[in-house]
């Protein structure tokens, strides 16, 4: 069926929309939110139909989205044609990980195919996110998925020895990466940082290091970056590295699910061209490291997968009990981070930051000190040079970064010493205040864990830019346990 283009100046957060016409629709044989490819020259793109009646759209008239329009290079009554999609094999395979079977290389490799061209809507790739939190993936699978995701994205090749660091999350606060790129920059390494936004937490590595500097930079750009530095933190879905992995990452947000955290993470770091790694591994009763044997699970996953890519790789255990240091949220952390690699005083972060320097840099067979690089003045200096040639304020200081308007202190009803927090309470606060799309709103902790607390003391404050989501984080459970 040939139709005539109308384009309209609306874009759909990446997906691929057109509307036509009912009738048209049931000529292809085709119902809302089901797929057509469309054809213009040698160019072809499947997309989501949407239908509606004649006074909107009418019969032989396709209405495109910005996506879709310039993906085709369409134009004004530009006819393309268009024809239903076929049946595709990897929804039965889909299917298959639903019933929780284990899926082998071909399958995976056709999902993911599918993922890429657009074939599969939202809610398929949430059915196997949600198979694949419930069923889980053996090492064979995380393998195949990790080497499909590196075949279908870029590879990136730096000048000398490339290192690099990932957390796999769950403690709210973790703005080392803003102090260990330029610790591990500064001993001579090369460190191109791409980091994620936030998937669960109130800010990403790329949300804190926004507050600082731009962080959305093309391939060529960030080359030229490393060149001149050593090192950067950009955000990697900006360059288009892996892009099956980035449409998984917009399904998992909203479903609060991670489940391809391992192949994720690898990816990027092959695709980087890696060489050491160390994994960060924060553990405690509330994060996604709960136990030894948590950790003992999936560092031999990890392990696996960085042999088989032959990346020298060490994972690291560590502290998840509470936040990482004292400020939750994009700005905020950004904050601390200048703060404490000017001079050094939240005891948590630093010594975290030191560990795991230390431990890459000795991976890599370098005799640097991580706080001698930090006490030298070094660190400071490589940051605010990293800072600069990514387009920030190389003389930006930390009173320059204030956080939002509204604020309100959260007290204790009893005395004694904190005995618990609960970080994902803590986070959700720090996300409902606003954060991370909000870069002023967060928290600051008055109090940590085993501090001393008299009855209507300030345990934390909370920031941003809304009176209203203010006060909504305000109520409910405070997270702490004063005893």
């Amino acid at each position: 069926m040939d139709l005539k283009v109308r384009p309209i100046e609306l874009d759909a957060a990446g997906k691929t929309i057109a509307i036509i016409n009912n009738h048209d629709a049931k000529e292809l044989g085709v119902r809302p939110m089901e797929r057509i490819i469309i054809t213009k020259g040698n160019k072809k793109m499947c997309v989501i139909i949407n239908t509606t009646a004649d006074r909107f759209v009418k019969r032989g008239e396709i209405i495109v989205y910005h996506e879709v329009r310039e993906a085709l290079k369409l134009k004004n009554s530009d006819i393309v044609h268009a024809k239903p999609r076929g049946a595709l094999e990897s929804k039965k395979y889909i299917k298959e990980k639903v019933r929780g079977k284990e899926l082998e290389y071909k399958k995976y490799k056709a999902i993911i195919f599918d993922v890429i061209q657009r074939n599969l809507n939202d809610l398929e790739i949430s059915s196997l996110i949600t198979a694949l939190e419930i069923n889980g993936m053996t090492e064979q699978e995380v393998y195949d998925v990790t080497k499909i995701i590196v075949e279908t994205g870029k590879r990136v090749n730096f000048k000398g020895a490339v290192v690099d660091k990932h957390s796999v999350g769950g403690v709210p606060g973790d703005k080392t990466t803003l102090m260990f790129v330029p610790i591990i920059a500064a001993s001579g390494l090369t460190i191109p940082k791409t980091s994620s936004r936030s998937i669960t937490s109130a800010a990403g590595t790329a949300d804190r290091m926004e507050a600082l500097a731009p962080v959305e930079f093309s391939i060529s750009q960030i080359k030229k970056i490393v060149d001149k530095t050593g090192g950067c933190i950009v955000w990697g879905g900006a360059v288009d590295l892996a892009p099956a992995d980035d449409l998984f990452i917009q399904i998992e947000h909203p479903l609060n699910l991670d489940p391809l955290f391992i192949p994720s993470i690898m990816s990027k770091k092959i695709s980087m061209g890696s060489k050491y790694l160390v994994i960060d591994m924060p553990s405690g009763p509330d994060a996604k490291i709960k136990t030894g044997k948590d950790f003992d699970d999936i560092s031999k996953k990890f392990l696996h997968i960085a042999h088989k890519f032959g990346i020298k790789t060490r994972c690291v255990m560590t502290d998840a009990r509470q936040p990482l240091g004292r400020n939750i949220g994009p700005l905020l952390e950004a904050r601390e981070a200048l703060e404490n690699i000017i001079m050094p005083k939240e005891k948590n972060l630093i010594n975290k930051v030191i560990v795991l320097s230390n431990t890459l840099m000795k991976l890599a067979g370098r005799k640097e000190n991580a706080m001698e690089i930090i006490e030298s003045g070094l660190a400071e200096e490589k940051l605010r040079e990293i800072i600069k040639y990514q387009g920030g304020n190389e003389d930006i200081k930390p009173e320059m970064l204030q956080p939002g308007k509204f604020r309100h202190e959260i007290r204790s009803k009893e005395s004694g010493r904190v005995k618990y927090i609960n970080i994902k309470t803590i986070a959700v606060k720090a996300k409902m205040c606003g954060a991370p799309d909000d870069k002023k709103a967060g928290i600051i902790m008055q109090k940590q864990l085993n501090d001393t607390v008299k009855k209507h003391e300030t345990l934390y404050t909370l920031y941003s830019e809304s009176r209203n989501k203010m006060n909504q984080a305000a109520k409910g459970d405070v997270g702490f346990i004063v005893k």
